[in-house]
């Protein structure tokens, strides 16, 4: 019966390792990750390179064993990006550097084992230091097939302009008094960016929808609505609530207007759903799909609930102040802040899974920075 229970805590302890050791991957950026181990790989090989001028071989074992360690944690990762990814050119490459991978880390061990034996063995040694170098190889070229794209270095400044071969031409005058026939050309109409910036309404203290509807807004302002239209939704979704609240305050319009107000943002919400759907339904990565697929489903019932409270909102438009209309004022705010966090991830989510975007899908969404990092 001892051996048993023992036996039994000892599965129940490897599960709960095995589920803590998945979860810290799906949260780490994988190929931070193994640029990490390759870093401690090449430390400990340091050590090991010591160990050897000064004759330790107990150190020799030991960090020759935490390369080992470090190998075999990539390699496990290496299987769960191929098991977790369904592009077949992704998958080929890291199964590829996988198994290079796997086939190194033994004869490094026997390498160094042989080494530990004997440390006087210049043979030994060298051999050592050639399977070693293989593992390292190895592990960057496991490294490169995880990721999907390439670092991309800033675009070079251009230089300031030739002052000397720069032809300045003074301004033509102004008409005279009675020559004004010709009305002055109207500027272009602003983009739909500047638009979005322009209309939205600046915060006020102990304003709580219209913080919920800047959070969104401070998200999605950094990208374009240039083809992409699930940024172009969540933009017309954060405007649409600002109007709410301008509305839930009293600040201008009617009940009818705060209904229908509240009607749009459900539409936008179903609307955020079906374009994120789209891309879940597109994007190779499952972990990254599933986390999509959970995020953006509950919008839909939260923009639903947002319409209700709104009418109920609105039948107390001129009752203020009173119980009733505090305790529909709170169930609101925290319904729209809700909304507001749950596109937030939404794009969040698709911002990140656009990297894992089946090429030949048909459906492309450019992900383009309004102020990239390099720009001051």
């Amino acid at each position: 019966a001892a051996d048993e229970h023992f036996e039994n805590l000892r599965k129940q302890y490897a599960e709960s390792v095995q589920k803590m050791r998945n979860l810290a991957d799906e949260a780490t950026d994988t190929v931070k990750f193994i640029k990490a181990s390759e870093d401690c790989i090449m430390k400990h090989t340091k050590k090991c390179e010591e160990s050897v001028v000064h004759q330790e071989p107990q150190h020799m074992v030991d960090n020759t064993s935490s390369i080992a360690r470090l190998a075999n944690r990539v390699l496990m990762l290496a299987k769960q990006e191929s098991e977790n990814s369904e592009d077949p050119h992704y998958i080929s490459q890291v199964n590829i550097a996988a198994d290079q991978l796997q086939c190194a880390v033994t004869p490094m061990v026997q390498d160094a084992k042989a080494v530990a034996m004997d440390m006087t063995d210049h043979r030994a040694v060298s051999r050592w230091q050639e399977s070693n170098k293989t593992l390292i190889t190895s592990v960057g070229q496991v490294r490169h097939a995880v990721t999907v794209t390439p670092e991309e270095e800033p675009p070079a400044i251009p230089p300031p302009p030739d002052m000397h071969n720069l032809h300045i031409s003074a301004p033509p005058r102004p008409p005279l008094p009675g020559q004004e026939d010709v009305p002055p050309p109207r500027p272009p109409p602003p983009e739909t960016d500047d638009e979005f910036e322009a209309s939205f309404p600046a915060l006020q203290p102990n304003q709580p929808i219209m913080m919920a509807a800047h959070g969104l807004h401070q998200e999605v302002r950094q990208w374009s609505s240039k083809d992409n239209e699930i940024v172009a939704a969540a933009k017309k979704m954060a405007l649409l609530m600002a109007n709410l609240s301008q509305l839930v305050r009293g600040e201008g319009g009617s009940k009818k207007d705060l209904i229908s107000c509240a009607k749009a943002i459900a539409e936008a919400s179903e609307e955020v759903t079906r374009l994120a759907k789209e891309q879940a339904r597109i994007c190779t990565d499952k972990r990254m799909r599933t986390n999509i697929l959970q995020i953006c489903e509950r919008i839909p019932t939260i923009g639903t609930q947002l319409r209700i409270l709104s009418t109920v909102k609105a039948t107390m438009l001129g009752a203020q102040g009173t119980e009733e209309d505090q305790e529909a004022t709170d169930m609101l705010v925290g319904n729209a802040q809700n909304l507001m966090q749950s596109v937030k991830e939404t794009v969040r989510a698709c911002e990140a899974a656009s990297i894992k975007i089946r090429t030949d899908s048909g459906i492309q969404v450019r992900w383009v920075r309004k102020q990239p990092w390099y720009q001051y």
